[in-house]
């Protein structure tokens, strides 16, 4: 699906940008673009040399999501350690994007954190609540929350989206999130490349209103010692739905 050198993923980019930033398309066509600009991200951060190269060849009216995109990706690959075997996870339909959103602004109202963090974190966490078990170091739910740390801000089910989006607002508040959003997100996360994609994904999403559901349309991919596979949803709950390999 995505192939070739600078110029091919700058072209790439450029054309699966477009479709999403016009947020009118068919969903099936919203979800292809969306991989698209999935997997030319994780080409370009296989190939780091090529970032400035491709950026300045997508289209001005798409570079700044380009770039946004690509260096969020590549923060995210470089903390994605490759694994040797296949998750124990299910992978689930998320929750409605307008009651995600709906979620993310009451929080936002209830403690000031801003909804656009909460959603970026959603995202970089869960896929939006898609994949369903526990981390390798056994945090939970949709915003993937410790027991210990749920316990302190968790109120309801760690499970229900709206839930573990409002105890992740707390987290955030009583961090210093008001002083400094980049702060607080380290408490939630300690890696300031973790920090950086979450910045990132939230400058867009408050900068595009179609942007939420250009991520909301992404798919699920994880990173094995041999390569990158795409875990469709059904996957560890349908014995027929398997991993489906994806060329970088």
């Amino acid at each position: 699906m995505v192939t070739g050198g600078p110029a091919r993923l700058a072209s790439q980019l450029t054309a699966a940008e477009t479709v999403l930033a016009g947020g009118d398309a068919p969903p099936t066509l919203m979800a292809r673009q969306a991989l698209i600009v999935q997997l030319a991200c994780l080409r370009v951060a296989a190939h780091p040399g090529w970032t400035r190269e491709v950026t300045e060849k997508v289209a001005p009216a798409r570079r700044a999501a380009a770039a946004a995109d690509i260096a969020a990706t590549a923060d995210m690959v470089a903390l994605t350690q490759p694994r040797p075997r296949l998750p124990r996870w299910r992978i689930v339909a998320a929750e409605n994007p307008a009651a995600l959103l709906a979620y993310y602004r009451a929080a936002q109202a209830a403690t000031g954190v801003g909804w656009s963090y909460l959603a970026a974190i959603n995202f970089v966490e869960t896929d939006f609540g898609r994949v369903a078990g526990p981390s390798s170091a056994g945090a939970q739910g949709p915003m993937q929350f410790m027991p210990a740390t749920w316990a302190i801000y968790g109120h309801g089910n760690i499970r229900r989206p709206r839930d573990a989006i409002l105890a992740a607002a707390r987290l955030l508040a009583d961090r210093g999130a008001a002083r400094s959003i980049g702060s607080a997100l380290y408490a939630y996360n300690p890696s300031w490349r973790y920090v950086d994609a979450v910045l990132r994904y939230a400058r867009r999403l408050r900068a595009d209103p179609h942007a939420l559901m250009g991520y909301y349309r992404r798919q699920v991919l994880y990173r094995l010692a041999g390569g990158w596979v795409l875990l469709p949803s059904g996957y560890g709950t349908d014995p027929a739905v398997r991993a489906v390999p994806v060329r970088i």
